[in-house]
């Protein structure tokens, strides 16, 4: 009976499909599926089992009940958020750390730190990574921040000058050399304040702000100061403790290395002397070998140690002794080479005896053209014996024709001086001038003379 009633029923709903085709015209509707799809076999039995869900879920797409189902589901089914496509579960994941900031985290010390990701920054910034350097520097500023001491922010704040500069942030970088300018000021240790200053040097260089660059050098020579006061000091100390040794060629020996280190960073003058000390005490060395060699040792370390102009007595003194054969063996071309270095730094007795042994030929070979300009060199720094020599070489015609208006000036402005040869040659030559050319060579002289004074 229930079959049949069925059977009835499904009948009814055909006849009202058919009827539905002629009445609206149908093309493929919506409800074509529906007619098409046979959701119930002719033969089902009245109170079927019910599937498991699982099964439900595995239902052909083309079916309109999986469809329903969908929808209008069963509540245990339903229960369950259904994924929107292109939606992801509300989840709170960690953004991926960039590799070159997890790199960072085996540094171990925090200006460390700063320093890579400061050098990282620049390195990303000339890359054309703008961006990503500016994310970088935020890390390195946080780092900073945790800095306490001064000698640390000082350099740290320097790195993060130069990277700055590098990602067009200059109005920053200058505000930040402030305040590296301000933490150098209170640094103690020589040592640091020294690297972080040639540091913070380099930056100005991007910079390019003449008041900071101002400030910079005058904290430089300040500490530069403090430096060689400090050497000073020290090295005070060492003199006093070499004078105390009893051997004298301890003395001279400690005193040599004194006078190197004095060389360096501290007063010329003072080195000049403690040289000076260890020569004297050389010569005291009874041994004749062991003199000669400690003469010798402080020669050498004068000549590594290249003093320059002030230490240019020194230097002819060695040459004097090596020429003279007084406290060391008699040399003449060693006396030439150390006449040479006295002669370059100005001193103009070793100009005029480097001059005469260039006329005899001793230690160096005879050349008068070479003469003649060590003695003008000697002439013009107003030395007496100079202009005696360079005017017998103008009267005597050594390097040309004979010049004797020349000569009388070079005479008359060491005559003047009180040399006794300049006024007995002057004597001699005038008897072979007429009174206008005597005349005319003083004029010379006197015009000479006046410049001079000028120049003072």
């Amino acid at each position: 009976m229930q079959n049949k009633r069925a059977e009835m029923i499904l009948a009814g709903i055909l006849l009202v499909g058919i009827l539905a085709c002629f009445i609206f015209k149908p093309a493929p509707t919506q409800e074509a599926p529906v007619i098409q799809a046979q959701p119930v076999e002719p033969k089902i039995t009245p109170e079927p089992e019910p599937e498991p869900v699982q099964q439900k879920a595995k239902a052909e797409p083309e079916e309109p009940k999986e469809a329903d189902e969908v929808v209008q589901g069963d509540a245990s089914v339903s229960a369950e958020p259904i994924e929107e496509p292109g939606e992801e579960p509300v989840v709170e994941v960690e953004p991926p750390k960039d590799p070159a900031l997890a790199l960072i985290e085996t540094v171990d010390a925090p200006e460390d730190k700063v320093r890579v990701l400061c050098n990282l920054a620049g390195t990303l910034a000339e890359a054309g990574e703008m961006d990503r350097a500016a994310i970088i520097l935020v890390h390195a500023k946080v780092i900073i921040e945790t800095l306490k001491t001064d000698a640390e922010r000082a350099p740290a704040l320097t790195y993060l000058v130069g990277a700055l500069i590098k990602i067009d942030q200059t109005d920053e970088a200058k505000n930040i050399l402030k305040s590296a300018l301000a933490a150098v000021s209170a640094i103690e240790n020589t040592e640091e304040k020294v690297a972080v200053l040639a540091d913070i040097t380099g930056a100005m260089k991007e910079v390019g702000d003449s008041a900071q660059a101002k400030e910079v050098l005058a904290q430089s020579l300040v500490l530069a100061r403090q430096i060689q006061e400090q050497s000073q000091a020290v090295l005070n100390q060492s003199l006093k403790l070499a004078d105390q040794l009893a051997d004298n060629a301890e003395k001279a020996e400690a005193l040599k290395a004194i006078a190197l280190a004095m060389a360096q960073p501290g007063d010329p003058r003072q080195a000049e002397d403690a040289f000076v000390q260890a020569l004297t005490f050389a010569t005291q060395i009874p041994e004749p070998d062991k003199k000669a060699a400690a003469l010798e040792d402080v020669a050498s370390a004068f000549t590594r140690s290249e003093p320059g102009a002030a230490f240019a007595q020194l230097q002819f003194s060695i040459g004097w002794m090596y020429y003279e054969g007084k406290n060391l063996p008699r040399d003449p071309a060693l006396a030439a080479r150390w006449y040479r270095k006295a002669a370059e730094h100005g001193h103009p007795q070793a100009q005029v005896n480097l001059g005469v042994m260039y006329t005899e030929g001793q230690g160096v070979p005879s050349n008068n053209a070479e003469a003649f300009n060590l003695f003008s060199q000697a002439a013009e720094q107003g030395h007496a014996e100079g202009q005696t020599a360079l005017g017998m070489m103008l009267a005597l015609g050594q390097t040309g024709d004979p010049d004797f208006i020349q000569a009388t000036k070079w005479f008359t402005l060491a005559a003047s001086a009180g040399d006794d040869a300049a006024k007995q040659a002057q004597a001699e030559l005038s008897k072979k001038m007429t009174p206008s050319q005597v005349a005319e060579g003083q004029k010379l002289a006197q015009a000479w003379a006046d410049s001079q004074k000028v120049e003072e």
